[in-house]
């Protein structure tokens, strides 16, 4: 077995990610187990990486909280790969607990206020977690604990990209915005949202509570120690079976909630400035049209007036011109779809990358295609998603409007299917039919 620093013995692989694979470990030196967060090589090589994560451990170490996972060291093997030691959190994930089914909203109320009193202390010291979500959240003996604190907000920093899991994305954090204790708000919200049972009857008060964490604005959104005062108050004042109770307020549909799916994502380009109307330009242009107008049109009264009639004999006149040519066809607009599932058994997500394979410019497309039988479309990302039962119509945004010969542009959706995942079997972008890329 691998031995970090003569210290950390690598025990048994329990967990890695896109950033880190995470190891049961034992601590020779105190002689207790441990968890050690191991950086994969992208991240390992990058020093200005590896001296954050060393000063975003520090931080978190100093973080005394219950419900944050304690960091207890931090160190570097001996080929330089960085890694961070701490608490183990005996336990199973709230992504596991939920693919048996989801909770009663006093599990989730509880469950809530642990974790919104975590982000609210990490809050008030600046740090942003970033990547909130049911794989990051442990259920212990003790209670809930957040995990993988501090190394999400690192990644984040990293120029020219954005980290997080889709599903979870606040809509700053998609448009490449910083993020800030908001956005965690943000995915404290769906995360309350998606780990109620179907049908779970609850409080107005939860409901409102999670409709104001997704709001669209983040400073509309309420602070995290707010959202888990709120919290706490609700479980506690409210026996069970003594609620005046609703049908929940679904601020978003149920997702998969698997324990994987941080990525880094590149930021999109800022939208672009909207055109300004100069009026005085504009005016003087219509009036310079009109004055051309006016001016040809004497011309052609005066040439074929009354008594003009053909030109006499031996009269001199301008030889006919040749006919303009032709103008140019328009590039015949060409496009291939891949459309990538991946099946969670509660539920399904695709990613769906157009490519435009013509010669010319595709702008402001609109893609369309029908969800196979049984299967019924929850949410998506990078376009503005609408559908009419089965048939779903995927439009451009400001970001990806155009789409140049030879690149492409990639979306999402999520769904629920009630039998085996299948792939659409055709697609049509602006009208034309796209050829299907390997599923």
């Amino acid at each position: 077995m691998e031995v970090l620093t003569s210290r950390y013995r690598l025990v048994e692989r329990i967990g890695s990610g896109g950033m880190s694979v995470v190891w049961r470990g034992y601590d020779e030196v105190l002689g207790r187990q441990v968890a050690v967060k191991v950086l994969t090589e992208e991240f390992a090589a990058d020093t200005d990486f590896r001296a954050r994560l060393r000063q975003e451990a520090r931080a978190v170490a100093r973080l005394s909280h219950p419900h944050v996972t304690n960091v207890y060291d931090y160190g570097e093997a001996a080929d330089g790969t960085p890694f961070v030691v701490m608490e183990l959190v005996e336990g199973e994930s709230l992504a596991d607990r939920l693919d048996r089914g989801g909770l009663s909203w006093q599990s989730v109320a509880q469950v809530g206020a642990q974790i919104g009193g975590a982000l609210a202390a990490a809050h008030e010291r600046g740090l942003v977690h970033q990547d909130i979500k049911p794989a990051n959240v442990m259920l212990s003996p003790t209670g809930a604990k957040l995990v993988d604190f501090g190394i999400a907000a690192i990644a984040g920093e990293r120029r020219g990209t954005v980290v997080g899991t889709p599903g979870y994305l606040a809509p700053e954090q998609r448009a490449g915005a910083p993020a800030t204790p908001a956005t965690d708000v943000y995915a404290l919200g769906l995360v309350l949202s998606r780990s109620l049972r179907e049908g779970e009857r609850v409080p107005p008060a939860l409901s409102a509570l999670i409709a104001e964490c997704a709001r669209e604005e983040p400073g509309r959104r309420p602070s995290s120690a707010a959202v888990a005062q709120r919290l706490e108050t609700l479980r506690t004042a409210v026996p069970p079976g003594r609620a005046r109770v609703t049908q929940p307020t679904r601020v978003v549909p149920p997702v998969p909630v698997g324990s994987g799916g941080t990525r880094l994502m590149p930021v999109p380009p800022p939208p672009l400035p909207p055109r300004r109307t100069r009026r005085w330009p504009l005016l003087a242009g219509v009036t310079v049209v009109l004055v051309i107008a006016c001016v040809l049109g004497l011309a052609l009264a005066t040439a074929h007036g009354p008594g003009s009639g053909s030109p006499a004999a031996g009269a001199s006149h301008t030889p006919a011109q040749p006919p303009a040519p032709p103008p140019s066809p328009t590039p015949k607009l060409a496009c291939r779809v891949d459309y990538q599932l991946t099946d969670y058994k509660i539920g399904f997500s695709a990613q769906v990358t157009v490519t435009n394979t013509g010669a010319g410019d595709i702008n402001g497309w609109s893609l369309v295609f029908d969800l196979p039988e049984k299967q019924s479309f929850t949410g998506g990302w990078g376009g503005n998603w609408t559908h009419d039962g089965n048939r779903l119509t995927a439009k451009d945004i400001v970001l990806n409007a155009s789409i140049k010969p030879g690149k492409s542009v990639t979306l999402g959706l999520l769904g629920t299917s009630k039998g085996k995942v299948e792939r659409p079997s055709s697609f049509t972008l602006n009208n034309v039919g796209c050829g299907n890329g390997e599923a």
